[in-house]
């Protein structure tokens, strides 16, 4: 059997579930390379998301503690959020940073765009790494979301890991990315 990486061909599309600007559930009638046709394939349409591996000027690394419904539990994640229609990633987190935080960064660098989950689709996120972090104002993201901002030392993030106190696959990845960018 030849593997060619061949794209599959979208016969049909239809959405099931809108909530914008949250998401979209659609399901496609798709055709193989082979021809064989697969009449029920679901996938899911996010918007563009952004998030950050701050370091504070005093080499602290900014986490956030927050409830999540969706899973029911109090878990460990980063400033970082939905980007707006007109927001460039940076924009996006930026902003994001000084609503969740209250903080700036002094200098930015990206670490690349990655698909939530290429089985579905389910959003895309911007990843950056930012340091020099310094408080400008008291924190409001405006949202439902309760955060707690824990200024922690490579060592007690490396040990939250360890200690599985970080239940997402996003926040774990971002947070592996950032303390291999402080080597």
């Amino acid at each position: 059997m030849t593997f060619d990486n061949q794209k599959w061909e979208s016969l049909t599309k239809e959405s099931i579930l809108v909530k914008k600007p949250w998401f979209e559930v659609f399901r496609e009638e798709v055709r193989l390379p082979d021809g064989k046709i697969v009449p029920e394939y679901f996938g899911i349409e996010m918007p563009h998301y952004t998030s950050v591996f701050a370091v504070t000027e005093e080499r602290r690394i900014m986490i956030l503690r927050c409830y999540r419904h969706a899973i029911g539990e109090v878990t460990l994640t980063m400033p970082g959020g939905m980007i707006e229609e007109s927001e460039s990633p940076l924009a996006g987190i930026q902003r994001e940073l000084l609503e969740e935080t209250g903080y700036k960064a002094k200098e930015w660098k990206s670490l690349g765009a990655f698909i939530g989950n290429s089985t579905r689709g389910c959003g895309t996120y911007h990843l950056f790494f930012a340091t020099g972090a310094y408080s400008v104002q008291e924190p409001d993201s405006g949202d439902l979301e309760e955060l707690e901002l824990l200024l922690w030392k490579q060592q007690e993030v490396e040990q939250a890991i360890d200690d599985k106190k970080v239940l997402s696959l996003g926040v774990l990845s971002m947070l592996l990315l950032g303390l291999r960018c402080l080597k």
